[in-house]
């Protein structure tokens, strides 16, 4: 669960709620080392979120489940 400020002058002016979307292209990157997207081909990853509490992400490619530890580790 995440919250985007807006600050100016020091002050809060806005906040957003931020909500994962059903798909995430290009964020991150597939722990499987055998998936196409982790070899010399110019293809952009691509997640579907299955879950989101806890976060499971599945490869569009590979369908290898990645979760919230191995998300937060690309960051």
């Amino acid at each position: 669960k995440a919250t985007i400020n807006i600050i100016r002058d020091y002050e809060i002016v806005e906040k957003w709620k931020v909500h994962l979307l059903d798909e995430v292209h290009g964020i991150l990157k597939c722990p499987n080392p055998n998936c196409i997207t982790n070899k010399r081909e110019p293809v952009e990853t691509r997640f579907y979120v299955i879950n989101r509490e806890p976060v499971i992400l599945r490869c569009h490619f590979c369908e290898r489940l990645m979760g919230e530890d191995e998300i937060e580790s690309q960051f």
